[in-house]
């Protein structure tokens, strides 16, 4: 049985609620093979060892409760490795006893991978992660093992705070499907610890509010995904959208650039408003368009011919990969034995912000901030109106390139 509903799921939750034709756009699309990536087959194996790890612990088997008892056995298509224990599962377990010291300890597994199903929406249903309740708190966690895009709890930026849709529908399901476990109304959290990302643990206290006006949100989007003409929206949730390469808010653009005249760079540069600024500012539009719709396009043509599909022009071939070394004390003693010294052999640096970051934290030690600064530099970037950096001519960018620099090298003008 699937664990995630066809209709709406906590994984298309967002793109749903703000696009609601976006669900006959992808029903309309041909079948296709449910080929996983690598990086997916990794991340399941290393949920079904969190979800060892934590029915295990909800049993009181404390033992098998931790990850070393469980090194070489077999999850989903791969053998727990040690490399998997120090890069995933212990940093994930880490996170989760930090998230449960900030939210008052004592907190008991109330759930491992719960099927919910969402209210009064039929054939919407997904699964949560973790459960873990305290008395006074009710905390949902969701796994994330990727270390590409980094997820988070509560998102922030210039039209102000958002919540992660996948976790609220995760929440509202909950809620409805298991009451029980929030009698008394407990302070309700969602959390995501993603141990790979730039911030391995973020995580909110969510309201019975808000999870109110999200149910409604949801509910007035599936009535109208399934109304005669669902309206479409171009946004930051097509991200994963399939049916994105024949959706027309992003087909548009292209006729659009098609028809868009190169107009020649003839006039004196002015601070004003002109008809050569204005072509750049449609152009410019446009073509950003083209490169996430161009994306979209050879990510579809990939999964299409590795399906079984075939593509008039194109086919596959074998990925080249980078040569690597072999074992390094093998290497080691070889380059040795050609007369390499030690320094020819191997080479060290400081770790990176992220590693230096979490040692602090663990040490409760802040570090100083004239340790990293950014490199100085003479040159610009192209930025939106509404970015709220200042903006900034090409002398002024000498002027702060060369009063930055001293602050490289640890000294200053005085």
């Amino acid at each position: 049985m699937s664990k995630h509903s066809s209709l709406i799921g906590g994984s298309t939750a967002e793109r749903f609620v703000n696009c609601p034709g976006s669900w006959a756009a992808n029903m309309a699309l041909p079948p296709s093979a449910d080929v996983s990536s690598e990086y997916a087959l990794e991340g399941s194996a290393m949920h079904a060892v969190m979800d060892r790890l934590m029915r295990n612990r909800q049993i009181g088997a404390l033992a098998q409760a931790k990850p070393e008892h469980w090194l070489g056995s077999k999850f989903i298509d791969r053998d727990l490795t040690q490399a998997h224990i120090d890069e995933m599962i212990a940093p994930a377990l880490e996170q989760l006893a930090e998230l449960e010291k900030i939210y008052g300890g004592g907190f008991k597994v109330l759930g491992v991978e719960t099927r919910v199903e969402f209210p009064d929406v039929p054939l919407a249903y997904g699964t949560t992660d973790l459960l873990l309740g305290n008395g006074t708190h009710v905390v949902m966690v969701d796994y994330k093992f990727g270390q590409g895009v980094g997820v988070k709890a509560l998102y922030t930026d210039e039209q102000g705070e958002r919540l992660n849709a996948q976790l609220c529908f995760y929440l509202a399901g909950a809620l409805h499907s298991c009451k029980r476990l929030f009698k008394g109304s407990p302070k309700m959290v969602i959390a995501v610890v993603q141990p790979r990302a730039e911030e391995p643990l973020t995580h909110t206290v969510v309201t019975k509010r808000d999870i109110k006006w999200f149910v409604e949100d949801v509910q007035n989007a599936v009535a109208a995904a399934l109304d005669r003409n669902p309206p479409l929206q171009r946004g930051s949730w097509c991200r994963w959208c399939p049916a994105k390469i024949s959706c027309p808010k992003w087909t548009g653009p292209l006729l659009q650039l098609a028809d868009l005249k190169l107009i020649p760079r003839t006039e004196v540069v002015t601070k004003g408003p002109s008809p050569y600024g204005t072509y750049l500012a449609k152009a410019k539009a446009l073509v950003d368009i083209l490169a996430v719709y161009t994306k979209e396009v050879n990510e579809q043509l990939h999964a299409f011919l590795e399906d079984g599909g075939e593509v008039p022009g194109w086919k596959l071939k074998a990925k080249a990969k980078m040569r690597q070394w072999i074992d390094e004390d093998e290497v080691d003693k070889e380059l040795s034995k050609l007369g390499f010294k030690r320094w020819d052999i191997w080479d060290e640096k400081l770790v990176t912000f992220a590693k230096a970051d979490a040692a602090a934290e663990r040490l409760g030690v802040k570090i100083p901030d004239h340790l990293r600064v950014a490199p100085p530099t003479n040159e610009t970037t192209v930025t939106t109106s509404d970015d709220p950096a200042p903006a900034i001519d090409r002398a002024t960018a000498i002027e702060q390139f060369r009063a930055s620099i001293p602050l490289l090298k640890g000294t200053s003008n005085a």
